[in-house]
């Protein structure tokens, strides 16, 4: 009897790893990346596979997006139409950041349909106490709607004083909308998102992970999103957590940054909420009526970017090239998961070899120890190609920040790894504006002046032990 168990075990085993394998051989993803799955599929066929079929999965191509491609684009496109004309003709007009940048920004209009628009007005939020004072601020006023989508939205001091803003718009005749990802805001108990249906808020998980459904694990809404009315618009690194004003018992303050837009920008920015709305509860809210016309708020050009599973490019990967190809004197760089794929990491490489100053400040201290000595087994060789790391001392650092040459600011919620390019959603909001950009750099120089400058030295000079961990970690990097 036991080796008629032993027997079907094996097979079992057998069958299910040979599916992995050949669901991997026709997942199109990077040959290095599929024999990583390979490998660790045939030494552990179990476990392998269960692993690859819960993370490992290439959704792009596949039909679980299909439907949130189709209909986003109905009504969007009528939009794009309208004012995609009227954009390259003012680019072309203007004498000023946009046009050195006219490519870039033909490129992300055409692979994204993202058209920058110029009467924006913009504010850095920065850390918690600022960003979250605006946002209640925003909610406050509200007159028709609030619609919001959080990686993390987790129960404590700011989800109730979202609650209560909640309770009382909605007695107004407000409506209230809230997306949160099923697997960053699990909690065991989830109070407050029931105390929010009570009241009226209608409440959506991005992608529940349940069984049989274990390949929707690796696709995550890494978005954060508040639209007010159409008219004000919030997008960057912050969740709703309260680490972001008591700090985090482990790694201490938690710095951040935010974005406030006013003008045509919140137009694309809310279709991106829309877009991801749709695709959770079926609703569409895609309608002429969205988008609004809007009076000259400012003078501040921007560009949304999104990026997802459900575009044909890695977007924002193709924003972050560009901006680095295209420099001329520096591009700085603050991101908390630096584990770049080979395309990322040349383009590091060969612009810190060519002359430009490339910097990246990053946490001292990360989240988990495989994460941490991973994002390290990139230093050696970014060291030696003249790029200058900044490890970050006043606790842990969060922003997603890029800026070149005084002209160009992208904050927003993508980090420099394969997840976030090809895995993950996100959106960037792409700032073509030199004050913006200064102002960014002047904390960005007070980042660096909180950080210990790490040295090819220095980097040399560590333990032997930290090298065998490095180098374990980063086995596992083709699969993160």
């Amino acid at each position: 009897m036991v080796e008629i168990w032993i027997y079907i075990g094996s097979a079992l085993g057998f069958l299910l790893a040979a599916t992995a394998i050949i669901m991997a051989i026709k997942d199109g993803s990077k040959p290095i990346r599929i024999w990583s799955w390979i490998l660790l599929i045939l030494f552990l066929p179990y476990a392998g596979s269960l692993l690859y079929f819960s993370f490992g999965m290439n959704l792009r191509k596949k039909k679980l997006f299909d439907l949130k491609r189709e209909i986003d684009y109905e009504q969007f496109e009528k939009f794009i139409d309208t004012h995609s004309a009227v954009a390259e003709e003012a680019v072309i007009a203007r004498d000023d950041v946009t046009t050195k940048y006219i490519h870039l920004i033909r490129l992300l209009t055409k692979v994204n349909s993202s058209i920058i628009s110029f009467n924006n007005n913009v504010r850095i939020l920065h850390d918690g106490p600022d960003t979250f004072q605006s946002i209640f601020e925003a909610c406050e006023q509200a007159k028709e709607f609030i619609h919001l989508q959080y990686y993390i939205f987790i129960k404590g001091d700011l989800a109730d004083r979202f609650i209560e803003i909640f309770e009382e718009k909605i007695k107004e005749g407000v409506e209230v909308r809230l997306i949160y990802d099923a697997v960053g805001s699990f909690e065991p108990r989830q109070k407050h998102l029931q105390r929010m249906r009570e009241i009226g808020v209608k409440v959506e998980p991005f992608m529940p992970v349940r069984f049989g459904r274990l390949a929707r694990l690796n696709y995550r809404n890494h978005r954060k999103i508040l639209v007010v009315d159409g008219r004000v618009g919030f997008t960057g690194g912050i969740n709703v957590d309260d680490k972001y004003i008591k700090g985090d018992p482990a790694l201490g303050h938690w710095t951040d940054t935010h974005l406030r837009l006013e003008g045509m920008a919140v137009n694309y920015l809310h279709f991106v909420f829309l877009s991801d709305w749709l695709f959770v509860s079926k609703e569409n809210l895609i309608t002429a009526e969205m988008y609004r016309e809007f009076e000259p708020m400012g003078n501040t050009p921007a560009q949304i970017v999104s990026s997802g599973p459900d575009t044909d490019y890695p977007n924002i990967l193709q924003q972050y090239l560009y901006i680095l190809y295209q420099a001329k004197d520096y591009v700085y760089i603050v991101n908390p998961y630096l584990v770049p794929d080979a395309t990322l990491s040349m383009a590091l490489k060969t612009v810190a070899l060519s002359g430009i100053d490339v910097r990246i400040i990053l946490p001292e201290r990360s989240e988990s120890a495989m994460i941490h000595w991973t994002v390290r087994s990139y230093f050696g060789r970014f060291l030696s190609s003249g790029v200058k790391i900044y490890l970050y001392q006043k606790g842990f650092i969060h922003s997603k920040v890029i800026i070149s040459d005084d002209h160009i600011c992208s904050i927003g919620t993508a980090n420099l790894d394969i997840r976030s390019f090809e895995q993950n959603f996100e959106v960037n909001a792409l700032i073509y504006d030199r004050d913006t950009t200064l102002e960014m750099k002047e904390q960005i120089h007070q980042f660096e002046q909180d950080s210990h400058e790490l040295t090819l030295e220095e980097h040399d000079q560590r333990r032997n032990v930290d090298r065998v961990r490095e180098k374990l970690a980063r086995l596992a990097s083709p699969l993160m």
